[in-house]
Formats: C-alpha cells, sequence, structure tokens
C-alpha cells in the first residue's frame, strides 16, 4: 500500500509550540485548560559542545552521554506536575544541560516536584543514585524505557506524547505527529469504529480496553491491544488520555487457530461419534465422558474411574494385548492405537478402537494417557465378511488358475508334439515342456516294441544334471524287472504317487536296488528327493512307456491335483508319441524307397561345381514324386534331369521309377532333347497308372575358356533359371505341355552358352506352390535363386535357396516336395572370383 503522508500536512501545527528535532513531547500553547497537573515541556537538544567533564562532576556518565565527556546525545523533555496554565519548566531559569544535570542530581529537579517522583529529602530517596533518581524523574526516558506503544492526547485528541515502541509499531516518528490528531495519525481498520466506545468510557472516567485492527504507515494492517486511561488533573478533571498499546496480531491469530482447533475437534469427536479418555498414573483415576461410557454399555455417570473397571469391561482374550500395546506407548513415550474388544454387562460382545497418546510433565515423565475410542463393530462385521469372501475368491481363483495352468501345459505339450520333426525331437520337447511346471526333473520312457530297447529323454533346468543323468543311465541301464519306480510302471501300468520322500521310502528303495547301496545313497542325496510321480503311457495297443515326474530341490511335494494332471498330460503324450513313432517308421521305409529312384551319387563334372537335393514334404511318411539325374553321355557332354510325377506313394515311386530309366534309356540312343521326352509321354501312357509329370531334360559340354553350352527342353516344367557372373537373371527356353497326359504334346529346346562363375539351378515346383499367403510367382523364384547365388559354392547356394524357402513354411507343413540341382562354373584355373 501506498505510503501514507505525515499527519503534519493534514493537520495544523499553529497551535503547538516549536519541537526541536528528535523530541516526542510538546506543550501546547492554545489556552490551557484549568487545573491540569501536567505540562509538557518541550524538548531541547543543547548544541553546546560539552567536551570535557571532571570527575568530581560526576563518577557516572547520563545515559546516552559519553564517558570522556562531549555532547549529550539524548532529549532532555521532563513532564511537569504543573497545571497546564501554570509557568513551564523551559522558564526555570539560565544555565547549561550540565547545571540542569547538577541541579537534578543535588536538588531533584529544577522546575518543582514530579507527579512521578518522591519530593526531595523523602526517606525514599535516600541511598538512590542521584543520577538514576534523576533519570526516573525524567518522564519521556521513562515513557520510552516502556514495552508498549504510550500515546499521550488533549481532550481534543491532539498528540502529545509518542515514545519510541509507538514510533515502531505505527510507523511514525514523534516529530511526525506531536500536534496532530490521533485520529489523523492511527487509522482504524476495524468496522463498525471503536472510538465512539473509547470516547464513551474516558469521558465517564473509565478505563476502555479492547481489541481494534490499525494500519500502519505503510498501510498494512495489524492488531493491537489497548488501554486507554483518562488522564485526570490535580482536582480530577479529565484533561488528556494516556493509551498504551500491544501487537497482538500473532497472539489473536494462534488464539484463533485454537479455538478453531477445539471446535473442529469436537465436530470431529461428534461425527466419528468418539469417546475420550485421561488416565493419571499416579492416583490411577479414569476419567470417561458419557459417550464412552455408553461405548462401554455403561449407562452416563454410572464408571467409577477404576483403572481395574476399566480393565474388567475388556475380553478376556484382548486384556493381556491392550495392557502390552500401553506398557510399550508408556515406555516408549509415544502415541499408540489398538483395537479390541469388550463385553457389555447385557453379555454382547463388540469391537473398539483406542487411539492415545502419553501424557509428560515438565522433567518428562510420564504422566499418564489421553485419547479417543471409537466403535468399529460394524467395521470388523464388514472385514470379516470380506475375509471370508477373499478366501473364497482367492480359493476360487487358486483353483481357476490351476486350471488354467493345466490347459496351458497340455497345450504347450500339443504345441512340442506339433512342431517335433521325429519322435525323439518330440521326447525332448515334451520333457522339456513339463520342466519345472511340473517337476523339477521329468523323464519320458520310451518302449516302441516289446522287446525292444527302452528309449530315454531326461529334462532339467540344470543342462549338466542332465549330462550327470544320462551318464546315470548308460552306467546303469534300464532293468524292466525292477519292483518299483518305472519298470513297475511299465508293466502293471498303474500310477506309482510318493506324495513325501522321507527315509523310509529311501530305504525301502535301497533295499530293492540292484546297485552298490553305497553309490546309490550317494545318488539319491545328489537327487534330493522330495516327492515323484510315475504314470503310464498307455495307447490302444497297450503300455508303451512312462513319465516320472520328480520334485527335488524346489521342495516341492505333490498332491492329487498334480497326479491328475501327470495322468492327462501322459494319456495325451502316450497317443501322439505312438503316431509320431509310426509316422518315423513311414518316413524310413519312404526315404529307402526315394533312394532307391534317385541316383546313389552324383559324378564329378570337371570344371563345374555340382549339388544336389532332395527334400520331402511334410511327414513325408509316402513317397514323393520328385526326382532329378545326372550322368554322363559321352566323356565331355552330361544329361541333368529333373522332374516332379504327380501324387505320393506307390504309383508315383512307380512313374518316377519308369521315367528315369526311359530318360537313360533313350539319352543313350542319341536321342535329341524332344525326343527323349517324346519316350518320356508314350511310356507313361502305356504304363495304365492314370499319371502324368512334369520333365525337363538338359545337356551340358564344354566349348572354350571354360565356357559350356547348356541345351534344354522342358516337359510342361518349371524353366531352370540361369543367373551371370553379373548378376543379371532370366530364365531358359519355354514350358511346354505334360507328358503323360495326352497323345500329343508341344516342347520347345532352347540353348545358351553358360561361362565361368555363372550359375543354373533347375528345381521342382515345390519351392512356389505354397499355400496362401506363402506362395511365390516366377519373379519371387528369380529373386530367391539370385540372392542365393551370391552365397558361394554350388552346395552353399542349394543350402541358402532351402533356408530361405523353409523361412516362409517349414517344411513340416509343406505339401510337396523339393528337388534341386545346382550348377556353377568354375574359373579355368580352378579359382572362382568373388560374384556380384
Amino acid at each position: 500500500m501506498p505510503r501514507r503522508s505525515s499527519p503534519s500536512s493534514r493537520a495544523t501545527r499553529s497551535s503547538m509550540r516549536a519541537v526541536p528535532s528528535g523530541s516526542r513531547f510538546a506543550v501546547p500553547t492554545r489556552p490551557s485548560r484549568s487545573r491540569s497537573t501536567i505540562s509538557v515541556l518541550r524538548c531541547r537538544r543543547d548544541a553546546t559542545s560539552r567536551r570535557t567533564r571532571s570527575a568530581d562532576e560526576g563518577s557516572r556518565s547520563w545515559p546516552g552521554s559519553r564517558r570522556a565527556g562531549g555532547p549529550s546525545s539524548y532529549p532532555t523533555a521532563r513532564l511537569s506536575g504543573q497545571s497546564l496554565r501554570g509557568p513551564t519548566s523551559r522558564d526555570a531559569g539560565p544555565g547549561s544541560d550540565d547545571d540542569r544535570r547538577r541541579s537534578l542530581a543535588t536538588n531533584g529537579g529544577a522546575a518543582g516536584q514530579s507527579g512521578l517522583t518522591p519530593p526531595r529529602g523523602s526517606p525514599m530517596t535516600s541511598g538512590i543514585d542521584p543520577l538514576a533518581l534523576a533519570a526516573f524523574r525524567r518522564t519521556e526516558w521513562v515513557l520510552d524505557a516502556l514495552p508498549r506503544a504510550i500515546v499521550v492526547t488533549d481532550v481534543d485528541g491532539v498528540i502529545v506524547g509518542w515514545n519510541r515502541v509507538s514510533e515502531a509499531l505505527y510507523g511514525w516518528a514523534a516529530d511526525e505527529v506531536i500536534g496532530a490528531r490521533i485520529s489523523d495519525v492511527v487509522e482504524l481498520a476495524t468496522q463498525p469504529e471503536p472510538r465512539s466506545e473509547v470516547l464513551r468510557a474516558v469521558v465517564g472516567g473509565q478505563t476502555w480496553t479492547g481489541d481494534f485492527s490499525v494500519l500502519r504507515r505503510d498501510g498494512t494492517p495489524f492488531r493491537v491491544f489497548a488501554v486507554v486511561t483518562p488522564l485526570r488533573s490535580e482536582d480530577g478533571t479529565i484533561v488528556g488520555t494516556v493509551s498504551a498499546a500491544d501487537d497482538v496480531t500473532d497472539q489473536r491469530l494462534a488464539e484463533q487457530q485454537a479455538a478453531d482447533l477445539s471446535q473442529h475437534l469436537q465436530l470431529a469427536l461428534d461425527a466419528g461419534d468418539l469417546g475420550t479418555w485421561r488416565w493419571d498414573i499416579a492416583t490411577g483415576a479414569v476419567t470417561w465422558d458419557e459417550r464412552l461410557e455408553r461405548l462401554f454399555g455403561l449407562e452416563p455417570g454410572t464408571f467409577d474411574g477404576s483403572f481395574d473397571t476399566y480393565l474388567s469391561l475388556l475380553h478376556p482374550e484382548d486384556r493381556d494385548d491392550v495392557l502390552r500395546v500401553v506398557r510399550r506407548a508408556v515406555e516408549s513415550k509415544s502415541s499408540y492405537q489398538v483395537d479390541h474388544r469388550v463385553v457389555w454387562p447385557d453379555g454382547s460382545v463388540h469391537w473398539l478402537q483406542g487411539r492415545g497418546s502419553v501424557t509428560l510433565d515438565g522433567a518428562g515423565l510420564v504422566t499418564g494417557t489421553i485419547g479417543c475410542t471409537g466403535d468399529i463393530t460394524a467395521t470388523k462385521a464388514a472385514e470379516a465378511e470380506a475375509r471370508r469372501l477373499a478366501t473364497e475368491a482367492r480359493e476360487s481363483a487358486e483353483r481357476e488358475l490351476r486350471q488354467r495352468e493345466r490347459l496351458e501345459f497340455l497345450a504347450g505339450l500339443t504345441d512340442a508334439s506339433t512342431g517335433a520333426t521325429d519322435h525323439r525331437e518330440f521326447m525332448r520337447s515334451v520333457t522339456a515342456a513339463a520342466v519345472p511346471r511340473l517337476g523339477d526333473w521329468c523323464s519320458l520312457h520310451f518302449l516302441p516294441d516289446a522287446g525292444a530297447e527302452v528309449e530315454l529323454e531326461v529334462a532339467h533346468s540344470d543342462p549338466a544334471k542332465v549330462e550327470w543323468a544320462k551318464e546315470l543311465s548308460e552306467r546303469y541301464p534300464f532293468d524292466p524287472t525292477g519292483e518299483a519306480g518305472v519298470p513297475a510302471v511299465i508293466r502293471t501300468g498303474r500310477v506309482e504317487y510318493v506324495p513325501d520322500v522321507d527315509q523310509r521310502v529311501i530305504d525301502q528303495a535301497l533295499e530293492r536296488s540292484t546297485i552298490d547301496r553305497g553309490e546309490a545313497q550317494k545318488i539319491i542325496d545328489a537327487l534330493r528327493l522330495t516327492s515323484v510321480i510315475t504314470v503310464p503311457l498307455t495307447t490302444k495297443r497297450g503300455v508303451i512307456g512312462a513319465m516320472q515326474f520328480v520334485s527335488a530341490e524346489s521342495g516341492r511335494h505333490y498332491d492329487l491335483q498334480d497326479v491328475a494332471l501327470a495322468r492327462a498330460a501322459a494319456g495325451r503324450i502316450a497317443e501322439a508319441l505312438e503316431n509320431i513313432w509310426i509316422t518315423d517308421e513311414h518316413r524310413f521305409i519312404s526315404a529307402t524307397l526315394q533312394a532307391a529312384l534317385l541316383p546313389p551319387s552324383v559324378p564329378s563334372v570337371p570344371g563345374v561345381d555340382v549339388a544336389v537335393r532332395y527334400w520331402p514334404a511334410g511327414e513325408a511318411a509316402l513317397v514323393g514324386g520328385d526326382f532329378y539325374d545326372l550322368f554322363a553321355l559321352t566323356d565331355n557332354r552330361w544329361a541333368i534331369v529333373i522332374g516332379d510325377v504327380c501324387g505320393t506313394g506307390a504309383n508315383a515311386a512307380a512313374v518316377t521309377g519308369i521315367v528315369r530309366h526311359t530318360v537313360r534309356a533313350a539319352a543313350r540312343h542319341s536321342q535329341g532333347h524332344a525326343a527323349v521326352l517324346d519316350w518320356i509321354n508314350e511310356a507313361i501312357l502305356h504304363s495304365g497308372r492314370d499319371l502324368f509329370c512334369t520333365t525337363c531334360y538338359a545337356t551340358l559340354e564344354p566349348v572354350a575358356d571354360g565356357r559350356h553350352r547348356l541345351i534344354s527342353s522342358s516337359g510342361g516344367h518349371p524353366l531352370p533359371v540361369v543367373v551371370r557372373a553379373g548378376g543379371e537373371a532370366a530364365t531358359l527356353g519355354e514350358p511346354g505341355t505334360l507328358l503323360g497326359a495326352f497323345d500329343d504334346h508341344s516342347t520347345t529346346t532352347a540353348e545358351t552358352v553358360i561361362g565361368p562363375n555363372d550359375v543354373v539351378v533347375f528345381y521342382t515346383d515345390g519351392i512356389a506352390d505354397l499355400p496362401p499367403p506363402h506362395g511365390l510367382d516366377l519373379e519371387d523364384v528369380i529373386a530367391l535363386i539370385t540372392d542365393a547365388a551370391a552365397s558361394g559354392t554350388a552346395s552353399d547356394i542349394a543350402e541358402a535357396i532351402y533356408s530361405s524357402v523353409i523361412d516362409r513354411l517349414p517344411q513340416t507343413r509343406r505339401q510337396d516336395d523339393i528337388a534341386l540341382v545346382v550348377l556353377r562354373i568354375d574359373e579355368p584355373t580352378g579359382e572362382r572370383r568373388d560374384r556380384v
């Protein structure tokens, strides 16, 4: 807020005598009121230097003066006891301030007796330091020494006295306010203003006390507590006022906060229906309010204040706990909370919650406790119900979780069986999937045929332990006559469940074991078995093996639900294992037959790096129709054949054999490319197999400088892809028509020369014919082969092609075989340069 201007600029000073700078008291010159007892002396500051002061003029310095002499730094105003109409002390006569000091020290003042001091010569003044007595008689000093703001006004409200505390409190200097009206200086912020109330009290001769808000000079408000007392003359006439004020802003704020806190506390107690207590340790007295009595089931006023009575109302099962909590709080001088039950006189049980804190005396010793208590019976009942519901929900969730885990575990076993390519991989997958969900160890024992050797797979989270188990199985082979464990389960088809592997179980196992007892004990100790489940693998043709789940270092103990899950897993695994084993057998037979339809070896072609590949489709349980061949026609001319007979199985194998032998026979009879395909077409038509095929027949012969002539003819088969050393790629020739489908067919023959580092790839349509969205068109196939051609050797190229193909769709999910013949022309020197 803006700083207020000096009141002297708003009120005339003409009615006042001149006031020297620094004075806080003035003498009015307007007609003084009769019989006044006080006249205020004008302050004078003597500018005369008093540079020295003899030691015999006084042994002590005046307040504000210098010991070594010098001008006094304090004003010398004093309050006279004379009437305002009488002479003032300024007429006391000539002389310096030192003279006046000496007069004050020796005579008690030069202008008559002050009403504030005893008469001269009075016994009260004997023995008092004259300088101190003189200082006490200087009223201004006395008022400045008071800790309150003292303001003296005449009956018109004109300020005639203003001490130093007033300057600090209101922000106005004395020489700015002497002679101004109090209403111009002290601006009230209280509404309604208390001036009329103060005036009535003072006029009536009463002292007024009270609070009001005031604005400082800078405009900031604050709260004062004031005592306004009428100032009387000797005859009792009121001639002015004296007010003493204190800044009580912080005090009133604290009082209001305390009142608010007390009110809020009572509201909180009422809202929470809380009763309060106090316990005095020294007397043992306990004080309760009426609400607390009601909470304990008592009528108001019936609690006798005895600590023993309080204890008797506590539930017997909770009494010791409550005392323990209170004792601990008293020992640690801390607050506490305790929930407990109480027994009402009618026998009903209620839950209460007490919150308390210890009380301390000035020495920090505990004097008792104080606190409040509320009824939490409904809360406890709700908590009990919530716990019951939570328990039910938890048990239901656990059942649901176990069921979901069971289904997930079984689904995992199914996934493992789906991705396996043979029965050994299947066994490894399912045992690994069982750890650690169903045990620290899982072993699968498979007996394919009666009398066959048992196949074993073991899984553990630690690979080193798996190797250790395999070593043990080799050292101690499977004994089908064993009385317990896997051998017994395979023979009987019954589940063996050991919930707790204790010493009794171990001793029985040691007695039945054919292994050295000491060695067997070491193995058992190393395993740290706690629980074991062994279940048979049963299919339609009987027991084909067993699965064993072992809990060891985890310390888990199996229950009946685990047994049920193990049996379900074994049932699902048994059928899948048998099926995949049967597929393996069929695959073996098919592979054997397929090998018979392919050349047992590929001849070496000078200057050409050759690689051949055959990958059966899917389970490959049946013989496929894809085939290839490479054989010499002369010393420097070779024939390349690749084809695909539609269908699988025996008929396809028969047609494949017919085509291979027909090609070799026709080629050796020097038949041309088109004639060879004619021979094939006629042979299939006369085979009576009602099948057809596609075939690509090509010849390769050197020309010069490491180059070779490639001549190719296709009967409905995908054309060979030629990738030049510079990276350009294209197919060679035209597809032609299928062989074995019609009497008449058309073929075309194409020729090209391939040089060093050129690559030629003959392939069957198993590369491209994939179910959506995995299929490849011709441009995709050319791009795939072009990328693979940069891999290095012919064998590297073949593997790169296969990797790219199975990345799109795994071989187990394919429906067609793949056959490849890869030719890569060498450098004439035998070295190969890097391809683009």
